[in-house]
């Protein structure tokens, strides 16, 4: 089911089925991917309990394997309406009986979408619900379309320091490298290279990215608070017209590795009942 907030400037549609933005639009024009099946059927996953992959789609728990697939299973789970207002909606996901098979632990992650007169907010709640410590990574994964072409765009990161780039493999695995991100002017122009291997997963680059055409017109820009890392991502060797700008709090697991969860240095972890609370927000 779809659902739709607005206020006097903007509007947003978003999907029960994965909590998902649909699309966001301000004065009738929509800013997000208009989800064209022939290069990315989405448009801003939720990526929940996972990021990217596990080896094998496998991890470890108490000795016990677990299989889950890329990014986790919110983003194809059906969220329930907690709240819903003109301007606002909040959604909310339990366990269940298919998640406990593939992740033991209970949990609530609460979502909700908020319009205000800038843009949009995203507030991004996960308690533990279970007994015992719950390792989790969490992630948003919006995409927006562009309409120039791709090489018209750069991404400027305002508080970029120190950044690096984390390699991963095709597969959106760890392949445990890093490297230094050189950044002219704290920019980085886009360029279809940037994207024949896998997405670019960069640390240290601060809470915000703001997307840039080639006259310095800023389109819109991501400010995420609590997720360390921020992520580019088109599909991979393609002329898509789309590019987008991820916030990732956690990593994808380690290449030709099948991991214990609790073992995980770049797992988040929540001790029973206890809650912690990530946002987002799309200004444009």
């Amino acid at each position: 089911m779809n659902i739709e907030i607005n206020n006097t400037e903007y509007k947003a549609v978003i999907s029960t089925k994965g909590a998902e933005l649909i699309s966001l639009s301000r004065n009738g024009k929509n800013i997000l991917w208009d989800r064209n099946e022939k290069y990315w059927a989405d448009s801003a996953l939720v990526l929940f309990p996972f990021i990217g992959r596990n080896y094998n789609d496998s991890y470890t728990y108490n000795g016990k394997e677990y299989n889950v697939g890329i990014h986790g299973f919110a983003f194809k789970s059906e969220f329930e309406v907690s709240e819903k207002k003109d301007n606002s909606l909040t959604l909310l996901l339990k366990e269940n009986k298919e998640t406990l098979a593939v992740y033991p632990f209970a949990f609530e992650l609460q979502i909700t979408f908020s319009l205000n007169n800038d843009g949009l907010k995203a507030i991004f709640k996960v308690t533990n619900r279970s007994d015992e410590v719950m390792p989790y990574t969490l992630g948003w994964h919006p995409g927006f379309k562009l309409e120039e072409p791709f090489e018209n765009y750069s991404v400027w990161f305002p508080y970029a320091k120190a950044a690096k780039e984390i390699g991963i493999v095709t597969k959106c695995m760890l392949d445990g490298t890093e490297k230094k991100l050189d950044l002219e002017d704290n920019k980085l122009d886009m360029t279809r290279d940037l994207f024949n291997h896998s997405a670019k997963v960069y640390t240290g680059l601060g809470n915000a990215a703001v997307l840039l055409n080639r006259n310095n017109k800023e389109i819109a820009a991501v400010n995420y608070h609590g997720f360390e890392n921020i992520v580019l991502w088109q599909t991979l060797n393609s002329d898509a017209d789309f590019i987008c700008i991820e916030g990732w709090r956690g990593l994808p697991g380690t290449y030709e590795h099948i991991d214990e969860i609790t073992e995980i240095k770049d797992k988040s972890k929540l001790n029973p009942n206890e809650s912690c609370t990530y946002s987002a927000e799309i200004t444009f």
